[in-house]
């Protein structure tokens, strides 16, 4: 009765949250199969790897990726409409990884099929586990993300949050001057989430626990909260990355005026590729404490009219050939360990069609969310010679990753906690009076992150 009444729940919040979204137009190039994704920010890698894994073997009907929207809140939205439409408008959500529970919890989803998929076990094991929801599987990771720490290359890697602040602190009074200290993602969208996240975890605390009980107002949490303010009132996270996104810090990077930056891998494809032209010396390495575990990852529609070939489909895209394609010519950091190591070159200058637009299918078959940066994605701006992260580095920095709270009312969860870290970060950064110490803070968001987390 329990689960019964959660499943109510969540599709009445799913119901009010979105708004009809009329069904796609029809698709060119005689696309059968449609694959519901975000803006598509990978320079056409994503694409070029349909097309060499699906469209180019005779008697495959084609695919399409169709993009939506390059904003993730608005994805998720329009993916939920098509879904409650139950007319099969889609065969595949290409989903980001924090929604998966909402899908698989609401029925929108088809069990995957995962004798289609070959040897599993080459999957690293918390991207795979990602996948599922209540023991069943319901998605299988296209690509993987994780933040990296980057740095100049005229200072050494810091050991610890401590240590990072210590540097960034000598370096801003020091005669070798830096505006910055660390730049991120701390604008009120879901990448403040993923850095606060870290930086709380950085510090010894947690926000949930992995039973799902909210502890962040615990003294571990509290310190940690604390530390994060200290940070942002000494002026080491400054006033002006509050409003940043990912293109804005990389931005700020790339111009010499931050010492550090967390960002995503696809960033070194970025700044590795202007280095021949006097783009800035930098160093990248694991995030020195837990990163957040970010990806993309392909489900099947429930409503499909096409299960089987759309079951087919997402075993080809999230293969070992199209993830070499993907990391190789694009960045994205693969699911599959072979595909970090892989001897073979991809074909990075394949034909591919043309990236798809919003709202319409490409000719042939993304998520500017906290995992696929807008104006920075892989392959956006880098020069020929732009390289992919090392895969020492990548695998370092994946093994030690943890994921978002697992829920089906992530959302909510996360609205609530950005937009009162947003404020309270805010208010220090300004430096108004009244602001909010790390206690009152933890004990007043505290509630509001359980009435989220139970879906009010």
């Amino acid at each position: 009765m329990s689960r019964l009444l959660a499943l109510a729940l969540c599709l009445l919040c799913l119901t009010a949250s979105v708004a009809p979204v009329p069904p796609p137009g029809p698709s060119p190039g005689g696309c059968v199969l449609r694959i519901a994704t975000g803006a598509d920010v990978s320079g056409g890698v994503r694409e070029r790897a349909l097309e060499a894994v699906w469209n180019r073997h005779p008697g495959r009907p084609r695919a399409c990726f169709v993009a939506i929207s390059s904003v993730a809140d608005e994805q998720r939205s329009a993916m939920i409409a098509a879904a409650q439409a139950r007319a099969g408008h889609y065969d595949v959500f290409n989903l980001d990884i924090q929604w998966i529970p909402e899908f698989a919890e609401a029925g929108f989803l088809r069990p995957v099929d995962t004798v289609m998929h070959g040897e599993t076990n080459d999957f690293l094991s918390q991207v795979w586990a990602a996948g599922g929801w209540n023991g069943v599987r319901y998605a299988v990771p296209i690509n993987t993300d994780v933040g990296l720490l980057y740095r100049r290359d005229d200072v050494r890697e810091p050991s610890d949050w401590r240590d990072m602040i210590v540097l960034a602190t000598a370096r801003r009074s020091g005669a070798t001057r830096t505006d910055l200290g660390l730049t991120g993602q701390f604008a009120s969208y879901e990448g403040l989430t993923v850095n606060a996240l870290e930086a709380i975890w950085a510090n010894g605390g947690d926000v949930v626990d992995a039973t799902g009980r909210v502890v962040i107002a615990e003294k571990e949490g509290v310190a940690a909260v604390r530390r994060l303010i200290e940070a942002v009132n000494t002026g080491v996270i400054s006033g002006e990355t509050l409003g940043g996104k990912e293109a804005d810090s990389l931005s700020t990077f790339r111009e010499g005026r931050a010492l550090f930056l967390r960002h995503w891998p696809s960033a070194h494809e970025v700044l590795s590729g202007e280095r021949g032209s006097g783009g800035i010396g930098f160093a990248a390495a694991p995030l020195p404490w837990q990163g957040v575990l970010g990806g993309q990852y392909l489900a099947v529609s429930r409503h499909s009219p096409r299960r089987d070939l759309a079951q087919r489909l997402v075993a080809a895209l999230t293969g070992r050939e199209a993830a070499v394609l993907l990391y190789q010519c694009g960045g994205f950091a693969p699911a599959r360990v072979s595909a970090l190591y892989a001897q073979e070159r991809a074909d990075c200058d394949g034909p591919a069609s043309a990236p798809s637009s919003s709202g319409t299918p490409s000719a042939s078959p993304s998520s500017t969310s906290s995992s696929s940066p807008s104006g920075a994605g892989p392959g956006a701006t880098a020069e020929p010679e732009a390289e992919s992260v090392p895969p020492d580095t990548l695998l370092r920095a994946l093994t030690q990753a943890r994921p978002r709270p697992s829920t089906p009312y992530y959302s909510q969860f996360s609205r609530v906690f950005r937009t009162e870290v947003h404020h309270l970060l805010s208010c220090w950064a300004l430096g108004r009076t009244g602001c909010q110490e790390a206690k009152a803070f933890t004990a007043g968001l505290a509630p509001k992150l359980r009435k989220a987390l139970a879906g009010g």
